[in-house]
């Protein structure tokens, strides 16, 4: 896979509990040839990008979060641009759900990322 400077990348970083939750980055400089610097002035390991893209949004699975919002499908439209759909269905008879273009994502949390975060509540007996 060829990696640009201004390409967002999905990449493994650091084991918790037992597994490397993916994260989404941009990517500043790939000059190196092992090394890749991102938005967030780290460096990543070639080897850990899952993959990369010019939009973020066609990074973006289902189980991720969006804004906030679990993403149920990722899509194309009839021009063939990404779309993501979030949440619930609003209207059930009609079938519409809320849904993003990339112009309007400003958060993503990816569903590793979430799970490793999450406390499970154990109820009394």
């Amino acid at each position: 896979m060829e990696l640009k400077n201004g390409m967002y990348v999905r990449y493994t970083r650091g084991m918790i509990n037992g597994y490397v939750p993916p994260k989404i980055a941009k990517i500043v400089d790939c000059s190196d040839n092992v090394l890749i610097k991102i938005d967030n002035g780290q460096c990543i390991l070639r080897e850990d990008i899952i993959k990369a893209r010019h939009k973020i949004i066609d990074l973006i699975e289902v189980g991720d979060y969006v804004n906030g919002y679990l993403v149920t499908a990722v899509s194309k439209d009839v021009y063939g641009e990404t779309i993501v759909f979030v949440g619930q269905k609003l209207i059930e008879e009609a079938g519409y759900y809320r849904s993003y273009y990339s112009k309007d994502i400003k958060t993503i949390v990816t569903k590793e990322q979430f799970e490793s975060m999450k406390c499970e509540v154990k109820k009394d007996e």
